[in-house]
């Protein structure tokens, strides 16, 4: 074990497994912009082919309500066949339709291409989240898992702001998701470049940093070191850390991360659709300063997600819970704040509320997408974790069809107060669930 420990002392700081979370990150961020730009630009889409607030939700349930179900199906894939696979036919999918956004002409096509995105594009996250589980450690699981969490948190804080104004710049909405899908290809060709499903896969990776990556396993006995110096991991031994199904969701504390996760996506899906078009029909911003404002939420969910992670890895020791009942326990107040701004407030309190909102609502994304992987193993963490996204998203597409139905259309412009307060409902949920959640290793024995 000393002999272990001083080789994993020589090689650098620099691993391997960093290069993968940043291509993954990109990847993720790339496809994350698809639906960040489409929301932010929903008021000229709305204009361009005459939808109705009800038309928009309705849409973004349809991509919601096919995408949990995808996310599943793409779990069980990944662990049988590999993550890599899946995320190449994921991009390729995006790409596509992507383009195809650019020449829709009526609701119906909004519609489809909807549902067609929800089936294709919900083979995103779970290989990319498997891929992250198999080459981090615990100690580093969820900064590793936030990295992701960052994509979707980060991304509408720039992407708003670079639609907006590229719509502005060519006068139309349009040739914005040509221009995206375009860009669509770069990540694909990283991934089919560098990326491994596991650490023994890459030649040029050393004895230490593949040990780094299965320390968990080598140390619960699971791996042995003598595996790993031969650069082979056997399919015995990776069936050794794979649990049936039927064990998974009868184990203490899933249904509770399940609900965690069905708040989060909810309160997520429920801000990123409606807070664009909220801002600009109620604070009257433009287009463009709609796009700004709508960042602020995010850029401050960024910083708290990055937080949240470092605590629950380093402070925690791998302790999950805490944090995420921190998430939602802050984030309440201040979504019941939202819901009580109306035109004519300054702008130092939207400030200071979306900033609060978005810090709190975004620290529990690294510590829950970690859960998974250090209760079960990283082997099956594409099935654990993609039923529970399937349950999430099938949630999380009712927030944007439930908020349109509670935005009341008035002499004086819409009025979001409902909607607002349907999403510090779901936090009150969360809460409840977090505070269920429990850190326990499984065993066979439980």
């Amino acid at each position: 074990m000393n002999k272990e420990n001083s080789n994993s002392s020589l090689i650098t700081w620099w691993r391997y497994r960093y290069l993968i979370a940043s291509i993954l990150f990109f990847a993720y961020s790339i496809q994350y912009l698809d639906r960040i730009k489409t929301t932010a630009l929903i008021p000229l889409i709305m204009d361009s082919i005459h939808l109705s607030h009800a038309d928009v939700g309705n849409g973004i349930f349809l991509m919601l309500i096919f995408y949990g179900p995808s996310q599943f199906i793409s779990g069980i894939i990944c662990d049988k066949y590999g993550a890599k696979k899946v995320l190449i036919f994921s991009l390729i999918g995006w790409s596509l339709l992507t383009f195809w956004m650019a020449f829709l002409q009526s609701r119906d096509e909004w519609y489809i291409r909807n549902a067609l995105f929800g089936i294709f594009i919900g083979t995103e996250f779970i290989p990319s989240a498997r891929l992250l589980s198999r080459w981090f450690p615990s100690r580093q699981r969820a900064r590793a898992q936030s990295s992701l969490s960052w994509a979707w948190i980060l991304t509408p804080a720039w992407a708003t702001i670079v639609a907006t104004q590229l719509a502005s710049f060519f006068g139309s909405w349009r040739p914005v998701f040509i221009v995206v899908a375009i860009i669509g290809l770069v990540p694909l060709a990283l991934i089919i470049w560098l990326i491994k499903d596991r650490p023994e896969q890459v030649k040029h990776l050393s004895l230490a940093e593949i040990k780094e990556s299965y320390e968990d396993e080598i140390s619960s006995g699971v791996i042995s070191s003598d595996e790993i110096n031969r650069r082979e991991v056997s399919t015995q031994t990776i069936k050794k850390a794979q649990i049936p199904l039927r064990n998974i969701l009868t184990y203490r504390g899933f249904w509770a991360i399940a609900f965690v996760n069905i708040a989060s996506q909810m309160m997520y899906w429920g801000v990123v659709s409606w807070s664009p078009t909220y801002l600009k029909d109620v604070f009257k911003f433009s287009i463009t300063g709609m796009g700004f404002w709508a960042s602020i939420y995010f850029a401050a969910g960024v910083l708290g997600a990055y937080l949240s992670s470092i605590i629950s890895d380093k402070v925690m020791k791998s302790k999950r819970k805490p944090m995420i009942v921190i998430s939602f326990l802050g984030t309440l107040p201040f979504i019941v704040i939202l819901s009580q701004l109306h035109s004519g407030v300054s702008h130092a309190v939207i400030l200071l509320v979306l900033s609060c909102a978005g810090f709190f609502a975004n620290m529990a994304w690294g510590p829950f997408l970690s859960w998974p992987a250090d209760v079960f193993s990283p082997e099956v963490y594409g099935t654990a974790m993609g039923f529970v996204n399937m349950l999430a998203y099938i949630g999380g597409a009712f927030a944007p069809l439930i908020m349109s139905r509670l935005i009341r259309v008035g002499q004086v412009g819409p009025d979001y107060t409902y909607a607002w307060i349907f999403i510090a409902c779901a936090a009150f949920v969360g809460f409840i669930a977090s505070c269920l959640v429990k850190d326990k290793k499984y065993s066979q024995a439980n």
